[in-house]
């Protein structure tokens, strides 16, 4: 399967100039998003959707409410002007070896659903100065779903993209090492993180701060050793004293 890439400028254009009737936008597909790595200016965006993959060995199809879309977007004030590079992530078919990333195909409502999250994100960053004026639209299921995400076969999981995979394929949440180099395995802005959500710093540091005074106790003022060596030195005068006499 391929996203219908002109179905997707021609409904962007649309809701992006119901908005900003004035301003010039294009959008266009980028295998090589990596997470977290925007070049410089860029703006980051993020999204999950649902829909359909068929493997094109076996001809199996199946659902996802777990494609991962990844969107890098740069914007000109002084023209007016923006882009946004695309990057949705496959999935491979879990009844075939060797099978390869498909990449995933979108109902007209699920296109839509997509685009309008895209452009009221734009808007909000670039036009409203970060104030959320109208919520995101959710995912919703085309068809009953079973069992849990397949992240062994989730192109975005084994990038550490998918939230869905992040425990069993990241270990921290930092940036890929990777961010700037062309290597690609298979498909952006991975690198992007969705990654686990640290520890609140307040409750890190009262746990560190309870173990260093379980650890260390509390103190009297006494040092035992210090101690030691006074009755030792009155031990060597007495002793001195016996002898010289």
């Amino acid at each position: 399967m391929a996203i219908d890439i002109w179905t997707w400028e021609q409904t962007f254009q649309e809701l992006i100039r119901e908005a900003k009737p004035w301003a010039t936008w294009t959008l266009k597909l980028d295998g090589n998003l990596q997470l977290d790595c925007p070049a410089q200016g860029w703006k980051q965006y993020q999204q999950r959707a649902f829909g359909w993959f068929r493997c094109s060995s076996c001809q199996r199809s199946w659902a996802s409410a777990q494609v991962q879309i990844l969107c890098h977007m740069y914007w000109k004030h002084w023209t007016s002007q923006g882009q946004v590079h695309v990057r949705v992530f496959g999935q491979r078919c879990q009844k075939c070896s060797w099978s390869q990333y498909e990449m995933p195909e979108f109902s007209s409502g699920s296109t839509t659903r997509i685009l309008s999250n895209l452009v009221q994100h734009i808007l909000e960053k670039y036009y409203r100065n970060g104030v959320r004026k109208s919520s995101e639209m959710p995912v919703i299921l085309e068809v009953p779903l079973d069992g849990s995400h397949d992240t062994a076969n989730c192109e975005a999981c084994t990038l550490g993209v998918c939230g869905q995979g992040l425990k069993s394929y990241m270990t921290k949440p930092s940036k890929s090492p990777l961010c700037h180099l062309n290597i690609r395995s298979s498909s952006p802005g991975i690198g992007v993180y969705i990654p686990n959500r640290a520890k609140n710093p307040l409750a890190g540091a009262k746990e560190a701060k309870g173990s260093e005074y379980e650890k260390s106790g509390p103190s009297d003022g006494s040092d035992p050793s210090v101690i030691y060596v006074i009755i030792l030195l009155f031990v060597f005068i007495v002793v001195k004293c016996f002898t010289s006499e």
